[in-house]
């Protein structure tokens, strides 16, 4: 396939380009024929307003062309040899080349086009790090065995591990909620029993552990009613300075999704259904639940 730039021996750097502007005392000496001159004439003004010019890449090659478009970083070329357009980006063309195509955008506004800015209000890309939670749950069960009152204390520790080589982790955050589910609740409702926000740094190949408070739970087992809060696990996010999700997990698994539910859960404890929606018609079982 032909390369659509010339190699650097075609054409001398400084010459501006293979045209017929250097040639021009060679052109109107005596040894050139009064008849050709219009012809002559005509050819030199048509170069001229083509306005072409000698390109260098970074690599060394050469490309002689007139630029037709500048639509952000990206230049539209138009090839002397065979007319043809070539679409370059700026990146790859020299220091020269990117100062003469700043003067063609102003000369030329109507033909340029600068990038546009991302969105204020769009959140940076995301940054993927090696994260790894592992969770210790800590359970006390005490009561009869036979039926009757028991109490549960829980609480949850997370160790949050950077696994990057090289790349420390800051100006994360932490999200964590745990839940209980109302024993009496024939729909299933759930308790939000804590939110926990903390700040998230963690260096290369380091840890940092988040611990969440006891919290005592009574419920009653037997032949008699269903009453009392259950445990029912935890939910962590971990998000980036911009809110992308760097981690997420739960206990049971599946309610990652809810992050949006999550956040705008702003007291605790609090109802929610399986969809993480608050049911602010439904009442706390605070009796059996204590911090």
């Amino acid at each position: 396939m032909e390369s659509m730039w010339m190699p650097s021996s075609c054409v001398r750097p400084d010459s501006g380009g293979c045209n017929l502007l250097h040639r021009l005392p060679y052109l109107f000496s005596n040894r050139m024929r009064p008849p050709f001159l219009p012809l002559l004439i005509f050819l030199v003004c048509a170069q001229a307003a083509l306005q072409a010019r000698v390109f260098v890449s970074l690599v060394g090659t050469l490309l002689e062309a007139e630029i037709t478009a500048v639509s952000g970083d990206n230049v539209t070329l138009q090839r002397v040899n065979d007319g043809q357009p070539l679409v370059v980006s700026r990146k790859t063309l020299c220091k020269e080349d990117l100062a003469y195509i700043s003067r063609w955008m102003a000369e030329n506004p109507d033909k340029a086009s600068m990038a546009k800015p991302a969105s204020a209000d769009a959140p940076a890309p995301a940054q993927k790090y090696s994260l790894v939670c592992e969770v210790q749950s800590s359970k006390s069960n005490r009561g009869p065995p036979d039926g009757g009152p028991r109490n549960v204390e829980i609480s949850y520790t997370f160790h949050l591990h950077n696994r990057e080589i090289k790349r420390d982790l800051e100006g994360a955050r932490g999200m964590i909620l745990t839940l209980g589910k109302d024993a009496t609740s024939n729909g299933g409702d759930l308790v939000v029993l804590q939110k926990v926000h903390f700040d998230v740094a963690i260096r290369a190949q380091s840890k940092i552990v988040q611990s969440t408070e006891k919290v005592l739970l009574t419920y009653y087992q037997g032949l008699g009613p269903r009453m009392g809060v259950l445990a029912h696990g935890y939910v962590i996010f971990i998000l980036d300075a911009a809110g992308n999700v760097l981690l997420s997990q739960s206990n049971p698994v599946g309610s990652t999704k809810y992050l949006k539910e999550v956040q705008a859960i702003t007291e605790v404890p609090c109802m929610i259904d399986r969809d993480f929606k608050l049911q602010p018609n439904s009442s706390v079982p605070a009796g059996y639940i204590q911090f």
